[in-house]
């Protein structure tokens, strides 16, 4: 799995970087309308910013490193 964060803050995702450049154009296009980009300025948009989004599975019972993260109870 591949994503992107876009200048506007919205998170793109993709199965790979074929996909995000889809994505990525879908998303200029209907967001950014005015925005002038073609094909090749949105692969370079991805090769630059893309990056590997991991699914991490939850802990068995919910528990685990994180469980004790946040603030401290008074």
């Amino acid at each position: 799995m591949r994503a992107m964060l876009c200048g506007c803050g919205q998170r793109l995702e993709a199965n790979g970087d074929d996909g995000l450049v889809i994505e990525t154009l879908a998303h200029y296009r209907w967001i950014h309308g005015m925005a002038v980009v073609d094909g090749e300025n949105i692969r370079r948009i991805v090769r630059e910013n893309a990056y590997g989004l991991e699914h991490a599975a939850p802990y068995a019972g919910g528990t685990g490193p994180d469980e004790e993260f946040g603030p401290e109870p008074y």
